[in-house]
């Protein structure tokens, strides 16, 4: 997985049509001026990368609720994400975790290699967005 906290880390990731989102996503909040410490940081989950490594990172069951621990397949399930939105490359999920407005955008690769679980939820929950020249 690749933590990127400005944007030369955006240099990493190998699909450039994830690094070309993360890319904008940071040039949205604020360019070079981005405030890791006061907004959060992306996270880009890539063939291989585990579950538990996937925790170890943002600290919570990305499959399941925050405060609940209720998992995503189950009944009663209430993502903790704020959205998921997909695109043609990979899903975009939102985590945010103070009052503040910190949180952690995550990018999950459509590609191969990547947790069957996690993939799945993520098709369950996402959303299209419209297309940008749509009225």
């Amino acid at each position: 997985m690749i933590v990127v906290r400005d944007l030369q880390s955006t240099q990493q990731i190998g699909n450039p049509a994830i690094r070309e989102l993360v890319q904008k996503r940071i040039h949205d909040l604020g360019g070079e001026a981005f405030d890791t410490d006061a907004l959060g940081y992306f996270l880009v989950i890539e063939a291989g990368d585990s579950l538990e490594a996937i925790h170890a990172q943002i600290g919570f069951n990305i499959l399941h609720n925050r405060i609940t621990g209720v998992r995503y397949d189950s009944p009663g399930f209430i993502g903790s994400f704020e959205f998921i939105e997909e695109f043609p490359a990979c899903y975009d999920m939102v985590f945010i975790l103070s009052d503040e407005g910190f949180g952690i955008e995550v990018f999950v690769s459509k590609g191969e290699g990547i947790n069957n679980e996690l993939h799945a939820m993520c098709r369950k929950y996402a959303y299209l967005p419209p297309p940008e020249d749509a009225p």
